[in-house]
């Protein structure tokens, strides 16, 4: 919680907190030179993050789990002792970012397939995978902050000053904010 100078505590935007962390993740796709375009869409308590990278492995498994449902679902790894497992932040941000939304919906898409996995309160709730080849390739994460968290309005302004700057340090990026080109 926030305290403010009238010693009101005032909820995180939950929603800007998301968008920021899925923007990083999406950059390291930019970095490496396997994505060029990010589009962002942040209102009330939902957020949308996109980037036309290599998308997260499809096929991987994880002690005998999907990859992707085991990082989105698996905030203590790898802190757990019991698992001989080599650090992975990437699953750390986004089981945490999971385990804030009331739903989040991930969308891998590779060349030759589509994932399409839907969490409800940090569970993994469907799967989908579309084996039509479509060429696109990249990845979308959407979600709903769960109420009872998302107390503060998305901070608009502010999200579009940081995405500014983001855009300012990487020239070679083509960002989109709520539909707009930055």
């Amino acid at each position: 919680m926030i305290q403010h100078a009238n010693n009101v505590r005032a909820r995180p935007d939950l929603v800007s907190t998301a968008v920021r962390a899925l923007v990083l993740y999406a950059l390291a796709e930019v970095q490496t030179g396997t994505a060029g375009t990010i589009r962002v869409t942040a209102q009330g308590g939902e957020f949308s993050v996109s980037d036309n990278g290599r998308g997260h492995s499809i096929d991987k498994v994880v002690e005998g789990t999907s990859y992707l449902t085991f990082i989105y679902s698996h905030f203590d790894y790898p802190f757990d002792a019991a698992r001989n497992a080599p650090v992975q932040l990437q699953g750390i941000g986004m089981s945490l970012i999971n385990s804030l939304c009331s739903e989040l919906n991930v969308t891998v898409n590779k060349p030759d397939a589509k994932l399409e996995l839907q969490f409800r309160f940090g569970v993994l709730h469907t799967s989908h995978r579309d084996t039509t080849p479509s060429g696109e390739t990249g990845i979308t994460i959407a979600g709903q902050i769960s109420a009872h968290l998302q107390g503060t309005d998305v901070a608009i302004d502010e999200l579009d000053g940081w995405l500014q700057g983001v855009l300012a340090v990487t020239p070679s990026l083509t960002l989109y904010f709520n539909d707009r080109r930055l």
